[in-house]
């Protein structure tokens, strides 16, 4: 069972994230609902036949690199965070890079829709630097495709984490 912190359920249309390999990256993704999450995978990253997961069931989907699954399957045992947007710019700068964004988000409906979209139409291939599921995400939020996870070991190579 994923960890859902009782303080902030996440919402349709929330950017939400994980953490994965103890803290040196986070996944993301797009809260649709129904406790289904869109997300960007890499080839590599793959999934296992619906049948694997009872929550999943018939309402896993994947199309190429990019998947619809449940949110237990999209955490991994990892408790979900939520993707803050429209965060004044002075928190920003005290912030995880790649965790809140001073951009403000399109409404939700909005963001549903472009997951939703990307999930049956397919989205550019991933690719770690320019691609990834961040970019997806941010890019559903806010039609700019920005990855600041990517940035932080460039910005910072001692600071990782």
């Amino acid at each position: 069972m994923a960890l859902i912190p009782a303080y902030r359920r996440p919402e349709a249309g929330d950017h939400i994230y994980c953490r994965r390999q103890g803290g040196l990256y986070d996944h993301h993704g797009i809260y649709v609902g129904d406790d289904m999450v869109v997300h960007l995978q890499g080839k590599g990253k793959k999934l296992g036949a619906p049948s694997e997961c009872n929550k999943c069931g018939n309402k896993r989907f994947i199309n190429g690199e990019i998947a619809k699954v449940c949110i237990d399957c999209f955490l991994q045992g990892e408790t979900v965070e939520i993707y803050e947007y429209g965060v004044p710019l002075f928190i920003v700068t005290t912030r995880k890079l790649g965790t809140c964004s001073s951009v403000p988000s399109k409404p939700p409906h909005e963001v549903i829709e472009a997951a939703v979209y990307y999930l049956e139409k397919g989205f550019a291939p991933y690719d770690l630097i320019s691609n990834n599921c961040e970019h997806f995400a941010v890019y559903c939020k806010t039609g700019r495709a920005i990855s600041l996870q990517v940035v932080r070991p460039i910005v910072n190579p001692c600071n990782i984490m």
